[in-house]
């Protein structure tokens, strides 16, 4: 098993960068969607910096919706082999949210993660995907930056292992309750909000047992899985669902979203309502799990 070689000032650097990143989607560009202006060119030109500034070349891949020009942000470590990971995460925000946990979390990890792998010896590839256009009225439609990026893939016929989708990664608190679809599945599952959850469906279910047990051999954050029908409890309701409809494997990581952040899709979504030092873990475990499931 690989284990991730993070020392203290390599942590920090982590958290700090998280931080940084989280500020300037959420705080210094607020609200990114479709109808707030340039915030969604704003937020594509960030992170077309980042991917720029960790060594990739980033490419756009842009289409209409709503008679607007939008873009995906497209980032590729290629591998020895032609089988590649896809990690994504989506940039948009809730209109009326400035969607720290929801989604800038995501963001940022995908930042980090690209950074971290730039390096490591995986015979795997990796796509990194920051998407456009996730959250409603998009949802579910071609305009969903997901579904066209998948679409493109699956034209390709690009040899995809499977797909992560990072979404609010963020919303940490032992002191918060942790809710559940089913009250049954307080039995089985932490009570509290202080863990990591990968959830994914039926036909998914070995990287979503695999990723567990990679990321729960770190012993950095407390880690839970769940593989379910895809009509259960909202397991289909982020960027991994567009992959399942053309095809591919898919699993999304999720603080749970509305069954802990009671922030979720409000103006109160905010960075001081994060937990930077367990997403810090969470991206660690991340990364290690990543490495040793690409080698």
């Amino acid at each position: 098993m690989y284990r991730v070689p993070m020392n203290a000032p390599e942590k920090r650097t982590l958290t700090q960068n998280l931080r940084r990143h989280v500020t300037h989607l959420s705080v210094d560009i607020g609200e990114r969607h479709l109808w707030n202006g340039d915030s969604l060119e704003r937020a594509a030109q960030y992170i077309e910096s980042e991917f720029g500034a960790a060594g990739y070349a980033p490419r756009r891949q842009t289409y209409t919706a709503y008679r607007k020009p939008v873009s995906n942000i497209i980032a590729e470590k290629k591998g020895t082999r032609s089988q590649s990971i896809v990690i994504g995460a989506h940039y948009d925000s809730i209109p009326g949210s400035p969607g720290a946990d929801d989604n800038a979390s995501a963001v940022a990890g995908l930042l980090e993660l690209a950074r971290m792998l730039k390096n490591s010896r995986c015979a795997g590839g990796f796509k990194f995907a920051a998407f456009v256009n996730e959250e409603s009225p998009s949802f579910g439609s071609d305009y969903m930056g997901s579904m066209q990026y998948a679409r493109l893939l699956k034209e390709r016929n690009e040899n995809v292992t499977f797909m992560i989708a990072l979404e609010m990664i963020g919303c940490f608190d032992k002191r918060k309750p942790q809710k559940y679809p089913l009250r049954l599945m307080r039995h089985f599952y932490p009570k509290t909000g202080d863990f990591i959850g990968i959830v994914g469906d039926l036909r998914s279910h070995r990287p979503v047992l695999a990723l567990a047990r990679a990321m729960r051999g770190q012993g950095l954050a407390p880690t839970s899985a769940l593989v379910a029908p895809r009509q259960f409890g909202g397991i289909d309701r982020s960027d991994h669902s567009a992959f399942w409809q053309h095809g591919f494997k898919a699993l999304m990581v999720t603080d749970t979203a509305f069954f802990r952040n009671e922030n979720y899709h409000k103006e109160t979504d905010t960075i001081d309502t994060l937990n930077l030092e367990v997403m810090a873990d969470v991206v660690a475990s991340l990364f290690a799990a990543l490495v040793e499931l690409g080698g």
